[in-house]
């Protein structure tokens, strides 16, 4: 699966249903109580990564905001959250 961001194209794993509906609970963790739990966050961003299939390697040159970035654009897409769908 090709994802766009940071204006270079990302070629990710594609995720099965048992792991959408697992990164979609971990999401529900972090907004818990309308409030926003950092640790819960970036565990489900490690998640995403781990899915996508991402290494260390693919990151060089990119700082932790950009790599954040990153992998929020491969959860949206995951949960078909992306750009394009989002009021179709």
């Amino acid at each position: 699966m090709i994802i766009k961001a940071l204006e270079k194209e990302w070629d990710i794993n594609d995720c099965t249903y048992k792991e959408r509906r697992e990164i979609h609970a971990k999401n529900a963790k972090v907004w818990w109580n309308d409030n926003q739990d950092i640790e819960a966050y970036y565990d489900l961003l490690e998640r995403v990564s781990d899915i996508a299939g991402f290494k260390e390697k693919d990151f060089e040159g990119l700082d932790m905001v950009q790599v954040d970035l990153v992998l929020q654009t491969v959860f949206m897409e995951y949960l078909g959250l992306s750009k394009k769908t989002v009021g179709d």
